[in-house]
This record gives C-alpha cells, sequence and structure tokens, in this order.
C-alpha cells in the first residue's frame, strides 16, 4: 500500500539531486560518496536527537497538565527539519549512484533534458504533466 506522500517524498529526493547536482560536481570517488551521505545522516541524526528533547519537554508538561501547544509547534518544526536532513540522504544515495555507477551514471530527461538517474527517461515533473 503506498503512503499518501510517498510520489511527493519521491519528487522532493529528484529535487534535491538536481539541486545539489547543479551545485556541486558528481562524486570523485566512493571514499567522497561515502562522506557527504555520512554528514548528511549525521545531520539527520542530530535534528533527531533534538526533536526526541522537544517532545520530551512536552511530555513533562503534559504530565503536569500544563498547556503545551508551543512545544507542540516546536516538535513540528523538529519534526520537518529531520524530513529535510533525510531527503537529503536519499539524494546523496542517488547521487552516488549517479556518480559511480557503469557508463557516466547519469541520463537526460527525454522532454526538459533535466539529469535524472540513470534507466529512467522522463523526470518525475515531466511524467506527471503526461
Amino acid at each position: 500500500m503506498m503512503n499518501a506522500i510517498e510520489e511527493n517524498v519521491k519528487d522532493l529526493v529528484f529535487k534535491e539531486l538536481n539541486n545539489a547536482n547543479k551545485h556541486f560536481p558528481l562524486f570523485s570517488s566512493a571514499h567522497h560518496g561515502y562522506a557527504v551521505i555520512k554528514e548528511e545522516i549525521e545531520e539527520t541524526m542530530d535534528d533527531l536527537n533534538v526533536l526526541l528533547e522537544v517532545f520530551a519537554n512536552a511530555w513533562s508538561g503534559i504530565k503536569k497538565n500544563e498547556p503545551v501547544f508551543e512545544q507542540i509547534k516546536a516538535v513540528k518544526a523538529c519534526a520537518e527539519q529531520v524530513a529535510i536532513e533525510a531527503i537529503q540522504v536519499a539524494a546523496m544515495c542517488d547521487k552516488f549512484n549517479m556518480s559511480l555507477s557503469e557508463g557516466d551514471g547519469a541520463d537526460h530527461c527525454l522532454i526538459c533534458g533535466e539529469i535524472i538517474p540513470e534507466g529512467i527517461q522522463v523526470c518525475p515533473r515531466c511524467n506527471s504533466q503526461r
């Protein structure tokens, strides 16, 4: 069963990948790709730890029957930041494979010319407009 936002997440990963490719070259080695992915995972974990701390603070307020609306707003903001970082991890995994696979590792959308992972003919944006 597909999650209601699964396709949106895939589109965001694709968008992040293309943005990264516009600003930075493909990875020069597996070591380079690993280091970038590791950094993104560490940033995700740092943000997740903040999320857990903020959520624990909300729970403390709830146990005291205090209003926690501001804490829950902060939980939401932290969760959104975790999602952003996780999308960056996924995009860098695609960039790793794009950089180091056989051949040039990248193809271009047949419609708009956007860089896309190897083996795909049309980018998600153009595919959704069909």
